[in-house]
């Protein structure tokens, strides 16, 4: 693959983590804090399901592969 199609996609998800970040922040209360809080929940909330599921998949194939 090139980098260009890795680039994208990358940059399209980061464009909608912010946007969704910015529309649950900013209706309480348009603070820098409450922005961070915000985004640092959802990137747990999306990531920790993630890994699990990339765990999960390693050692299924890890243990089919022997």
């Amino acid at each position: 693959m090139k980098k260009f199609e890795i680039i994208v996609p990358a940059l399209l998800i980061m464009a909608g983590l912010l946007c969704l970040t910015m529309s649950g922040s900013f209706m309480f209360q348009p603070k820098l804090g409450v922005y961070m809080k915000t985004f640092v929940q959802i990137c747990l909330w999306t990531g920790v399901p993630i890994l699990f599921a990339g765990i999960f998949y390693l050692l299924i194939y890890k243990k089919g592969g022997e």
